[in-house]
């Protein structure tokens, strides 16, 4: 008689996280096209933030994370203490600035920069803050 042998997976996708398992759950974040962009094991709205452009700044030494961006060129800016070379990183879908570096190859510095309403929790939806409202004086 042959033998049956079976197996399965089960998934879980349990979004009530109990505070103390709040420090190893996963997040994720998509682009305001909807692409996932970055799994990171901590809250975006929690990490601190830059004084000269309210980015979001990632810690490359203390935190877990996937950047799914590509990389797409390198710019100078002037700043009030002088000169910022950014190296830019993309949505690969829709080409929106979603994140930057201040040395050449990822992660080899202290810090990746998020740019400020650049991503969102919720696929398809931007988040409160990414859409400005310009009033057109008449």
């Amino acid at each position: 008689m042959p033998k049956i042998v079976s197996s399965s997976i089960v998934s879980s996708s349990d979004h009530t996280v109990q505070p103390e398992d709040q420090r190893r759950a996963l997040h994720v974040y998509y682009c305001l096209c909807s692409e996932f962009l970055l799994v990171i094991d901590a809250d975006l709205r929690v990490l601190p933030r830059r004084r000269t452009d309210n980015a979001i700044i990632v810690s490359n030494t203390k935190r877990t994370y996937k950047l799914t961006a590509e990389f797409n060129n390198a710019v100078v800016l002037q700043r009030k203490e002088g000169y910022e070379k950014q190296y830019r990183y993309h949505c690969p879908r829709c080409q929106l600035l979603v994140a930057y570096e201040t040395t050449e190859n990822r992660k080899s510095g202290p810090f990746t920069y998020i740019v400020d309403s650049a991503l969102t929790e919720v696929q398809g939806r931007p988040p409160p803050n990414a859409i400005q409202d310009v009033s057109v004086a008449v």
